[in-house]
């Protein structure tokens, strides 16, 4: 039984409620770019800051 509603709950689960946590506690900044691994038990979440203008024109 791999419908819709069971792979929402198992994407919910294991990479929205992970990703969410780690922006609320400010390990991912606003405007960071996120990438997305599969581990052998666990997704890994890698993150890089955004560049900011200021940064650019420098």
């Amino acid at each position: 039984a791999y419908g819709a509603r069971p792979l929402k709950r198992v994407m919910q689960k294991e990479l929205q409620d992970p990703l969410a946590e780690k922006i609320l506690l400010g390990d991912i900044l606003d405007g960071s770019t996120v990438k997305v691994t599969a581990g052998s038990d666990r997704l890994n979440f890698r993150s890089k800051p955004a560049i900011v203008a200021a940064e650019v024109a420098a």
